[in-house]
């Protein structure tokens, strides 16, 4: 399992998995690229524009040789407070608790160790039990709960949400 900041070449990845049902169900967001040259701009302008601002770090998610088979992120970067909220998705190929585990803890790692980050908090929608399970496999601990948090990029449908929360110290 391997993270890296993106490239071009992810571009499919990218506009695959922002038109899967599912992302674009439980991730809030993400908007469906209506081509390759959209998601193309998205990974070359303004990942980097975002990274460069220090205001989030996403990564293609690789799973050994091949195209990535998802995306992992930290996003709403506070330095002031120490902490991001962290989010990833995998395409329907990819998805396993060990894939999602593992994208997850290296990017809390790349979180507490590159961005000296003192807390990671996720937000899982409550209908979304394999996210949370992931989250607890590797050391998130439920913090709370939000009603209506987000919006369904697709159906626009209000979703619940549980908020959990991982300091280094905890991360397995």
């Amino acid at each position: 399992m391997e993270l890296r900041r993106p490239i071009e070449e992810d571009a499919d990845t990218l506009l695959a998995g922002s038109r899967d049902p599912l992302v674009r169900e439980f991730m809030q967001g993400v908007f469906a690229h209506r081509d390759r040259a959209s998601a193309v701009r998205w990974i070359t302008e303004v990942a980097p524009g975002l990274w460069d601002a220090d205001r989030a770090a996403h990564f293609a998610v690789l799973d050994g040789p091949g195209p990535a088979v998802g995306w992992a992120e930290l996003t709403d970067l506070r330095a002031d407070e120490g902490a991001a909220e962290v989010a990833v998705w995998l395409l329907p190929a990819a998805r396993s608790l060990r894939v999602a585990a593992s994208a997850l803890r290296l990017v809390c790692r790349f979180g507490f160790e590159q961005l000296e980050l003192q807390r990671i908090d996720a937000y899982a929608a409550a209908d979304n039990m394999p996210v949370q399970v992931v989250g607890a496999f590797i050391g998130f601990r439920r913090a709370g709960f939000r009603p209506q948090l987000f919006r369904s990029s697709s159906t626009h449908t209000l979703h619940d949400a549980v908020y959990a929360t991982v300091v280094p110290g905890e991360l397995c």
